[in-house]
């Protein structure tokens, strides 16, 4: 669904805040009987010292990259709108079930491609889009599961974790692209990006697309991503999905990592307990059911390891390459084990839960002195 560009003007500072006179006439005030509420003082502080195009649909808002709806300056700006405002049906796609908690990030190197047969028992790899893809929408090999070092049972996905152009290439040829030929057996749908300094039309219209975009390419997966303005009452169109995607990356500040707690102990609670949560990272400690199935997205083993790093940030000469990627994929794997089982005794604690039987035995297994593999189907089964 590409949306046409118009010329780029001269770029210009605002000294007011636009949107005071901007709101009311927008389709997504809540006054229109829209859901955006308008802005706060310290919103607007933050967004007049960003650089607007008054008149173009080339700016994020934060300038970061071209993308098709900037702000509500836009002439536009009620196209976007008739896009995005519609109402949507629940989103039910079939629900997702893995072996194991962790799901590694894969590279095409050719040390890379020998981990997967090493580590037969981990059913669930992920491929970023921008290492698999160009922005053509081009796939790097006819089938990048053999090419990627996979066997026919594990599991290949393609990560959508990657830079803002690779997303608007995918919300132009996203629905076009023969994933499964190419050796994906599940895809994530575009991650657009929902950033704080971003105008707020922009984070309602990139919460939606991620919606969109979903059901577009027949994903599996759909994103959860609020950031700080965009109301609860937006996810109602998804909130029946089985299997949900939160990004926990480029969290560099004590704001943002709040504000990603918050987010996903909410999710937590609007998501029925069926429905499984894929972080992509860690989740930085915030406390998930103990009874929801979680799983992990890591790609650190892999980028220190190609540096030549254990998971301590050690230089790690005394090892070949790839015996310190597999190393360092064990360590990740049982970190993961120990944060989600601690992350559990102390939800138990908070809320008087009994520990479950069937969680122990599989991290004592896994955790043991001899590494041994879990066993297959018992996590959180």
């Amino acid at each position: 669904m590409p949306l046409p560009l118009l010329p780029e003007p001269q770029s210009k500072r605002y000294s007011a805040c636009p949107g005071r006179t901007l709101c009311p006439g927008c389709p997504l005030f809540v006054e229109n009987g829209g859901l955006c509420s308008g802005c706060t003082e310290e919103y607007r502080a933050r967004c007049l010292q960003a650089r607007c195009f008054s008149r173009c649909n080339r700016c994020g808002g934060g300038l970061h990259a071209i993308v098709p709806a900037a702000c509500g300056r836009s002439l536009l700006r009620d196209e976007w709108v008739e896009l995005i405002a519609a109402p949507l049906a629940p989103y039910r796609p079939e629900p997702i079930t893995f072996s194991t908690p962790l799901i590694p990030v894969i590279y095409g190197q050719s040390e890379v491609r020998k981990i997967p047969e090493r580590f037969l028992w981990i059913d669930a790899w992920a491929a970023p889009i921008h290492k698999v893809m160009n922005l053509d929408g081009k796939f790097r090999s006819r089938d990048l599961k053999d090419y990627l070092g996979l066997s026919a049972h594990q599991k290949l996905i393609l990560s959508t974790a990657g830079p803002d152009d690779y997303m608007e290439m995918l919300w132009e040829k996203g629905e076009m692209l023969d994933y499964r030929g190419h050796g994906f057996d599940e895809w994530f749908p575009a991650h657009f990006s929902v950033y704080d300094n971003d105008s707020k039309f922009y984070q309602f219209f990139n919460a939606r697309r991620q919606q969109l975009h979903a059901r577009k390419v027949k994903s599996r997966f759909v994103w959860f991503r609020l950031g700080e303005h965009v109301p609860v009452e937006w996810l109602g169109p998804i909130l029946d999905c089985p299997s949900i995607l939160l990004s926990c990356q480029q969290m560099y500040s004590g704001f943002n990592r709040r504000l990603l707690r918050r987010e996903i102990e909410l999710a937590d609670r609007l998501f029925p307990i069926s429905a499984a949560f894929f972080l992509l990272g860690s989740g930085y400690g915030a406390l998930i059911r103990e009874s929801r199935r979680v799983y992990e997205i890591h790609s650190g083993w892999l980028m220190r390891g190609l540096k030549g790093h254990d998971m301590k940030h050690t230089s790690r000469k005394d090892l070949g390459r790839l015996d310190l990627l597999c190393l360092n994929l064990k360590s990740i794997y049982g970190t993961v084990l120990q944060r989600r089982r601690k992350l559990s005794q102390e939800l138990m604690k908070s809320t008087g839960e009994e520990p479950r039987q069937t969680d122990a035995g599989l991290e004592e297994a896994a955790l043991d002195a001899g590494w041994s593999p879990p066993p297959r189907g018992s996590w959180r089964s």
